[in-house]
């Protein structure tokens, strides 16, 4: 141990005591001998600022960025009498040395990259750059799937043109059920969803004018039908048999029936008629069946365009049985809630609130004359915690330009709370509005125009042009043309765009029906939104993959079709993105790929499908698939394979993945060490896991290139060894520095030099080289201890040599680089509580020792020590720091009245700033 620093008596020439030292620092004249120190006569005191800009030769060459070292010299002037002043006096200030040295906020960020700036330029390994693909998804695909029911459109077709049925007019299906489509001639068809057949013909009087309303109730065994001329009717569907025929005298007389809904209660129902007036209907059965009507709401008081009562059928889109099941148990259910919209206002009723009809909020709607008010029910999951969800439904309330979305939430009883939730404002009038599922919905403008909106962002994500369907409007029953014209002036108007019966939803399906067509419309499955890109010969596979990105990252809106299970959902996308790269390999390299032409030309092919395909691989983390059958395929070919490891380099360089197959790495350290990829090839090494690499042949190949940052790093987190590479590298820099007689050092080993600074201050600070993150505080205290030591080390590595060669070569090689990785560590907590103080003392006089004794340091370098001891002297604040026996400051005074370079350059400005 007489070789390490803790040795008094081995690490200060100087013996003398506080007293002694005290009693030689005299100002007279007579206590210093000239001819002694060999001090030469001064004609005139120089300035600071001449002595700090005096040329050094060795100083110059030393510094690997001059344009660096001269602006923190002109810091170094501004600052200089205030440092002198600041250690002689009884208050040291810290901030007067903050600006001597390179530190600034992140120091340790900003000094590795001040050195690797200084390191060469890395060229790039081939004439064109490899790039990674940016995902930018902008486009969600095609989410709506428009179908003709052929059947159904034939049949209808057949209907118009060779029975006297007359044209279409409303529509109403119960998906997976039934379809009811009305007619101008008072026909109800009845047909089934599934097989599109007709079932029956529901044939009654003309005199009830067309079919102006239709509705099933909840299990489709019934179907209410109204007419232009008041009345209105049920059927059973099973057998098409009226059941009641209910005379138009229940309401306003002259009136078409507008709408016309079951509740939940096939018992109930509500209906309103063109003079704005809402009606309960209950039906009764007693000796025969019968009806009972009541006024809800009467048109006086504002004419009331739609009705929607809130409906508890089972959900298809809220996919589980026990979230259905709770539907059907809902609070609200009981209440029988019911909305209605005028032109300027929406009411939310319960008919069934302590017997009484109860208005439970109303609701300002705003909107051009022209434009109807349309409602709409949803409901949605919300999560009260990681066991319980409960369901609240939300109305979608929605006028000329604005959709405003209201949820009610059961309290007790029949307290109700009911909450605004946001309003979307479009740049077009709306036409209807239908609900996809409880995230998306779809807005039909006046230009018959279908707008896909994604409910959470607002975003749209579709728009598709639905002109060419034809869409039939109920314009007819809004002016009530078939008892006379009995409307407002305001219902005739608005009433042009009705399509309240012709274009409607249910369970996630939209229907609209044409003048001889109807259609199907409902979100695609996530599958197959995906397959149109690739379908019919498209093969638009790089849009494919990114949709099917965006759906793995959780960026895709609309989407139908997935496991809810999140790690199920990943599988799913995962694997359908495996097969879609098979495929996109399949078609790039056969049908796409360059048959004939210069070389170039399928070089480039070659880096527009690898990079997207690493990236895929990576993104669904299957490296198997990219080691494997992808590298099996890019072998085949040498201008292939040499791309394809080309290609690795930016991902390894992003850290995007940190192992590669043996046999991949061997073919990849092999191709660029012939093509003289070295800089490329160590910082890839440098990123990648130590344990999945052959750490011999590593260690052989660094070797015999050099490649000591690979070497830093191999030895350091492999072997837990921080200074064997150091002792290489200080034995380099020696004897290189010997080679140019002292003067500097060669390009090559200024990198390498640098690099071992930099490899110094990471391990000082904790942190892992030589791309960062944290050692484990076990292995940063080793490390740091390690490090001083090494820099400590008082024998020579030669017989006869200088005393702490280690040290005396990094500050020769870059003194000011030294003293800012010193000043980072004497800066950090960490190394502070890992370095004890006595190290940290011995450390400081080793350096006075090494810098002031050696005639070859110049004043430029000495006054960089001055600074960082001056900083730490500050940092001390009135604590008496002992160094060797004696006060930190006397240790500073003794060199300075002892050695000639201070003597002679700084002491007597000194002097002059204290008079």
């Amino acid at each position: 141990m007489s070789d390490l620093i803790g040795e008094n008596n081995k690490v200060s020439a100087i013996s003398k005591d506080a007293d002694s030292l005290l009693d030689e620092f005299d100002l007279a004249p007579s206590s210093i001998d000239d001819s002694l120190f060999d001090i030469p006569v001064l004609t005139s005191l120089p300035s600071l600022e001449s002595i700090l800009h005096e040329q050094d030769p060795r100083f110059d060459n030393i510094s690997v960025s001059s344009s660096i070292q001269n602006q923190n010299l002109q810091q170094d002037n501004e600052n200089s009498i205030n440092i002198l002043n600041d250690l002689y006096s009884s208050q040291p200030s810290t901030a007067s040395f903050d600006s001597l040295l390179d530190i600034h906020t992140k120091p340790l960020d900003n000094y590795i990259l001040k050195i690797h700036n200084q390191q060469q330029d890395a060229t790039s390994t081939d004439e064109s750059f490899v790039e990674i693909p940016k995902h930018k998804q902008i486009n969600h695909g095609s989410l709506l799937k428009i179908c003709e029911l052929p059947t159904i459109s034939n049949q209808l077709s057949l209907c118009i043109e060779r029975t006297n049925y007359g044209h279409p007019t409303t529509i109403d299906i119960l998906i997976y059920r039934l379809v009811a489509i009305g007619t101008t001639k008072s026909v109800v068809l009845l047909f089934e969803y599934q097989t599109q057949t007709l079932k029956h013909c529901l044939n009654t009087d003309l005199s009830n004018g067309a079919v102006s309303a239709l509705n099933f109730n909840s299990d489709a065994t019934r179907l209410l039908v109204g007419y232009a001329r008041g009345r209105i009717q049920m059927y059973d569907c099973s057998n098409g048999k009226l059941l009641r025929n209910i005379s138009n005298d229940i309401h306003g007389s002259d009136t078409a029936i507008l709408n016309i809904k079951f509740t939940h209660d096939p018992t109930i129902a509500v209906f309103s008629d063109s003079g704005g007036s809402v009606y309960v209907l209950q039906f009764t059965r007693h000796l025969k069946r019968g009806y009972q009507s009541k006024c809800l709401f009467s048109g006086s008081r504002g004419e009331v365009c739609t009705i929607e009562p809130l409906l508890f059928y089972h959900q298809q889109d809220l996919l589980t049985t026990d979230t259905n099941e709770k539907l059907e148990q809902h609070p609200l259910k009981s209440m029988y809630i019911v909305a209605l919209a005028t032109f300027t206002k929406v009411f939310l009723l319960a008919l069934k609130s302590q017997n009484n009809v109860k208005i439970l909020r109303v609701q300002h709607l705003a909107g051009s004359n022209t434009t109807l008010p349309i409602l709409k029910w949803q409901f949605i999951i919300v999560k009260v915690s990681d066991k319980i969800n409960c369901i609240n439904p939300i109305l979608a309330a929605v006028r000329d330009k604005q959709c405003t979305f209201i949820q009610i939430q059961h309290v007790r009883d029949d307290e109700v709370h009911i909450t605004q939730l946001k309003q979307i404002t479009v740049d077009y009038n709306i036409k209807s509005f239908c609900w996809l599922n409880a995230r998306t919905f779809v807005l039909f403008d006046m230009f018959e125009r279908a707008h896909v909106i994604d409910q959470r962002s607002e975003e749209q994500l579709e728009c598709l042009s639905l002109s060419y369907c034809e869409l039939i409007y109920n314009t007819i029953f809004f002016k009530s043309l078939a008892t006379g014209g009995n409307v407002s002036s305001a219902l005739a108007l608005a009433g042009q765009n009705a399509c309240y019966q012709t274009l409607i939803s249910n369970q996630g399906s939209i229907f609209l029906l044409g003048t001889h067509t109807l259609y199907e419309i409902h979100l695609r499955d996530w599958s197959e939104r995906i397959d149109f890109y690739i379908e019919n010969g498209k093969n638009q596979y790089d849009q494919a993959l990114e949709l099917a990105y965006s759906m793995l990252v959780g960026k895709a809106k609309g989407l139908t079709g997935l496991p809810i299970d999140p790690i199920k959902r990943r599988q799913c996308i995962s694997d359908r993105m495996v097969s879609l790269l098979q495929a996109y390999l399949k078609f790039s390299l056969n049908q796409e790929c360059p048959q004939s032409g210069n070389i170039d030309l399928l070089k480039q092919h070659y880096r527009n499908i690898l990079p997207r395909s690493i990236d895929y691989c990576l993104l669904i983390d299957r490296l198997d698939l990219l080691f494997g059958l992808i590298y099996d395929i890019f072998s085949q070919d040498s201008i292939a394979h040499g791309i394809y490891l080309q290609c690795l380099e930016p991902y390894i360089l992003k850290n995007r993945f940190d192992s590669i197959s043996p046999m991949v790495l061997k073919d990849f350290i092999n191709y660029y060490i012939d093509h003289n990829y070295l800089y490329q090839l160590e910082q890839c090494l440098n990123r990648l896991d130590v344990s999945s690499l052959d750490i011999d042949q590593i260690i052989q190949i660094t070797r015999k290139h050099e490649l000591y940052m690979t070497l830093l790093h191999i030895y350091s987190e492999g072997f837990k060894d921080f200074t064997t590479i150091l002792k290489e590298i200080i034995e380099k820099l020696e004897d290189d520095f010997a080679q140019h007689n002292g003067t500097g050092f060669s390009t090559k080993m200024t990198v390498i030099g640098n690099q071992a600074l930099v490899f110094i201050q990471t391990t000082l600070v904790g942190e892992i080289y030589p791309f960062g993150g944290r050692l484990s505080s076990e292995m940063a205290h080793f490390g740091r201890n390690q490090i001083v030591d090494f820099l400590s080390y008082l024998h020579p590595r030669r017989t006869g040599g200088l005393l702490y060669n280690n040290l005396r070569a990094l500050l020769h090689f870059n003194t000011r680089d030294f003293f800012n990785l010193l000043t980072m560590a004497f800066d950090n907590d960490e190394f502070l509580n890992d370095i004890d103080i006595i190290k940290r003392r011995a450390f400081c006089d080793i350096l006075l020792r090494v810098m002031v004794d050696d005639v070859q340091f110049s004043s430029h370098q000495i006054s960089i020590l001055f600074n960082f001891l001056s900083r730490q002297l500050a940092k001390a604040g009135q604590q008496h720091i002992f160094v060797q026996g004696m006060l930190f400051e006397q240790v500073i005074i003794n060199y300075i009245m002892n050695h000639k370079i201070y003597y002679d350059r700084i002491f007597p400005l000194c002097f002059a700033q204290i008079d």
